[in-house]
């Protein structure tokens, strides 16, 4: 009797799994299909100009402005000497002039990388007296399918599926500030959803830099001699924490150590300088040195290193 019953249970198992593969096997297959269907199922023409949700009172005026700004700021052929930020930022201005019924536009942050001064509201258009004003930063996700577009520093898988499908209303902005090496956002995976591209790089749609460079109108020309090693006794420093660089910068800052003076402060030298105070690290290379090194953590095409502009605009 407790033959047949054991032989009965394990009939009944033998059957469930059985089914069980089955089913599992099916809600693959959907799933493999949905996914599909999400991934392709995309609305729009990735970089596609579109003006959503705001009316020029003229059409005429929004046709010239169109033909007029687009080979300036999206030309056919990128110069390898113009970023276009002037010309955008002209554009801006003259954009604001046009009479228009602006509505509010939302804007989503997805990401934590390269956010530090973007707060949320309208504050960092406000306070940057930015020509067109109607614009708000949320992090909310909860408003992820009624923003009008996300800007993306950071997109993986995990969180990729969190934004679809995909609105048919939203623009999908992707944001690079760092080089290519250190790109968090899975371009194999979401490229064909991204409409705009934001970064340093001279064929993005917007044009972005650490710093800018440009001529003064009403500069000074009078010729002026500065002897900007007066006083300082050392020759050359480099302050560095990436110790994988794979660019060989270690290598180039070693070989010219056999030739000058080189000191290496941070995580890969032998030497240390404190954040603050009257030793600090920009205290003693404003007192003590002649010369010191920036270097890219990568090369990459378009790609400059903050530190040169940091340089500029705080020693020059």
């Amino acid at each position: 009797m407790n033959v047949s019953v054991l032989q009965i249970y394990y009939n009944v198992f033998r059957s469930c799994l059985h089914h069980a593969r089955k089913i599992v096997g099916i809600l693959c297959v959907l799933s493999i299909c949905t996914m599909y269907r999400i991934y392709f199922d995309v609305s729009g023409q990735p970089g596609q100009f579109t003006n959503r949700r705001e009316l020029i009172t003229n059409p005429h005026r929004w046709n010239a402005l169109q033909n007029v700004s687009h080979e300036k700021m999206w030309p056919r052929t990128v110069g390898e000497t113009d970023d276009r930020i002037l010309s955008q930022l002209r554009f801006m201005d003259y954009y604001a002039s046009l009479p228009a019924n602006r509505t509010m536009k939302r804007i989503l942050r997805v990401g934590l990388m390269n956010f530090e001064g973007l707060p949320e509201g309208q504050e960092v258009f406000v306070t940057g007296k930015c020509p067109i004003q109607e614009c708000s930063i949320t992090s909310s996700e909860i408003e992820s399918h009624l923003v009008d577009a996300l800007l993306i520093s950071e997109m993986s898988y995990f969180n990729w599926l969190r934004y679809l499908p995909k609105p048919p209303h939203q623009l999908w902005i992707a944001q690079h500030w760092e080089s290519a090496v250190h790109d968090r956002i899975f371009t194999w995976l979401v490229g064909r959803y991204i409409n705009w591209t934001v970064s340093y790089r001279r064929d993005s749609t917007l044009g972005i830099s650490y710093g800018k460079y440009a001529r003064m109108t009403n500069m000074d020309i009078s010729t002026q001699t500065v002897d900007y090693s007066k006083g300082k006794v050392k020759q050359v420093a480099w302050l560095v924490s990436n110790c994988h660089a794979k660019n060989n910068r270690f290598e180039y800052a070693h070989e010219l150590a056999k030739y000058i003076e080189v000191d290496i402060y941070g995580y890969c030298g032998t030497l240390t300088c404190n954040r603050t105070g009257r030793e600090s690290c920009h205290n003693r290379l404003v007192k003590y040195y002649r010369f010191f090194l920036a270097f890219e953590n990568s090369n990459c095409k378009d790609y400059i290193t903050e530190k040169l502009y940091h340089a500029g605009f705080t020693y020059v």
